[in-house]
């Protein structure tokens, strides 16, 4: 989910990158998120998480302050020092907030598809993968630099092996070939290019010649035709 080599990042991605790695490093910053227990406070975080996402569109990382943030959401300083300890804890909380939702529409969409042949599995996971891309574009491409530094690791990770396990499921077996490795090289290979295009090509779903290359590409690979 990487795979920055390469990337034509702009002047505020590679100062954005750098500071968030520095702060990273230098273990400055410390992600203090506090789970609201009640409706009423999981209604305003809701709104603070809002309010954050809609600032980091707009104005990018060094744009999102507590007091823009507090100003947008309508919600006092201190409900926001309620649950978060700074402005990078409530961006990291807006990234696993979208990450989550990603999630949830992945396995939502493949749920139903007992009734396809493999190979109409196959199709419907990429397809299903690009749909996801296909949405806040935007918020994507503006934490694409960032959220490497801004999100732990572990969870990161575990993000990552659900995703694996689930294409797993969906890979015909085929002799010599390990489902595993194929649903691993295939995650991180998709990530790492559909995260390059949301920054570069935010239209790109309505190139019909680049999606068709990456359906083309992924599919034939894991359903052994290369």
């Amino acid at each position: 989910m990487n795979g920055m080599n390469g990337r034509n990042l702009n002047p505020e991605s590679l100062q954005s990158l750098e500071m968030a790695r520095k702060k990273t490093k230098k273990q400055k910053v410390k992600l203090q998120v506090r789970p609201p227990t009640q409706e009423r406070s999981r209604q305003t975080v809701s709104t603070i998480l809002d309010a954050c996402a809609k600032i980091l569109v707009q104005e990018g990382y060094f744009g999102v302050t507590t007091d823009k943030i507090a100003k947008d959401a309508g919600v006092s300083i201190g409900s926001i020092y309620q649950f978060f300890g700074n402005k990078e804890s409530v961006i990291s909380a807006v990234i696993v907030d979208l990450f989550e939702r990603d999630k949830l529409f992945f396995e939502k969409a493949m749920s139903n598809i007992q009734d396809l042949s493999p190979e109409q599995r196959i199709n419907k996971l990429i397809a299903t993968a690009l749909d996801l891309y296909n949405t806040e574009i935007e918020l994507r491409s503006r934490i694409q630099n960032i959220y490497q530094y801004l999100v732990d690791q572990k969870y990161y990770s575990k993000l990552m092996e659900s995703y694996i396990s689930l294409f797993v499921q969906f890979i015909p077996k085929t002799e010599g070939r390990n489902n595993q490795t194929q649903a691993m090289l295939t995650v991180h290979s998709f990530i790492g290019l559909m995260e390059h295009i949301v920054q570069t090509r935010k239209d790109f779903s309505s190139d019909k010649a680049l999606t068709t290359e990456i359906t083309r590409f992924f599919c034939g690979y894991l359903n052994n035709k290369w």
